[in-house]
């Protein structure tokens, strides 16, 4: 098992109450609020909706949660699974709130946006969820 910090901003974070954010759960250790350069689009599918991170405008920050995560390559695997082919795994610049700066690995969108595609002006995708009355998308496919 290896400790490796990541960045979530979606449907991983312990606050959207998924199924993958309940088995995520007992992998993690420290975990702070947090911020990276780009921007959240959100994505309608199924059940709820999801975030993709994509660039963004300079200045414009998309808000999460920081946390070292203590995953076995198949842990790992799962992950990728979950997130699927839109997403590749990149290691990205992660600013604290408070201020400290690390470099943790986040998911971000690859894929083209669909229409139904919903800009979230202020970054936060539970924030979003809460504001809209939406719910965040949940799978059962692969067994994830």
């Amino acid at each position: 098992m290896r400790t490796r910090r990541f960045f979530f901003y979606g449907t991983l974070q312990g606050g959207a109450r998924t199924r993958m954010a309940r088995w995520l759960e007992p992998r993690l250790g420290a975990c702070a609020r947090a911020s990276l350069a780009g921007r959240l689009v959100a994505i309608p599918a199924g059940d709820g909706w999801f975030p993709a991170l994509i660039p963004g405008r300079p200045g414009q920050r998309a808000w999460g949660t920081l946390c070292d995560v203590r995953l076995t390559v198949r842990d790992l695997a799962r992950l990728d699974r979950y997130e699927g082919r839109d997403y590749r795994r990149a290691t990205l610049p992660v600013l604290a709130q408070g201020g400290g700066r690390a470099r943790a690995q986040a998911y971000v969108w690859r894929g083209a946006l669909p229409a139904r595609a919903r800009p979230i002006a202020s970054g936060d995708f539970l924030a979003w969820l809460a504001a809209t009355g939406r719910r965040p998308f949940s799978t059962r496919r692969n067994g994830i």
